[in-house]
């Protein structure tokens, strides 16, 4: 994995892409998790699916037993469209 660090973030993010699965109410999507730190991750969608405000709970698992899957609700921050693609910024407001 790779990390990247913007001095304006707090937070360190880690490059990744996996898939994660998003909640709303029971509305049920699939994403794929771009990149992920403590406080949220930004997840990348093919349909704009999602707006900014709305209340979801994201789901990443992983392969890999050295590490839990992670379980979150979450609040979108913001949408945006990078060609076909759109791109979620979400905020971790719970972790489980």
């Amino acid at each position: 994995m790779l990390t990247a660090h913007d001095d304006r973030r707090e937070f360190r993010r880690m490059a990744i892409e996996t898939s994660v699965k998003i909640l709303k109410g029971t509305f049920e999507l699939q994403g794929v998790c771009k990149d992920l730190s403590s406080t949220g991750m930004s997840i990348q969608l093919t349909d704009l699916s999602l707006r900014a405000g709305d209340e979801i709970e994201v789901q990443l698992g992983t392969d890999d037993l050295r590490f839990p899957p992670l379980n979150a609700q979450a609040k979108v921050l913001r949408i945006n469209e990078q060609g076909d693609v759109f791109i979620a910024a979400i905020e971790f407001t719970v972790i489980k």
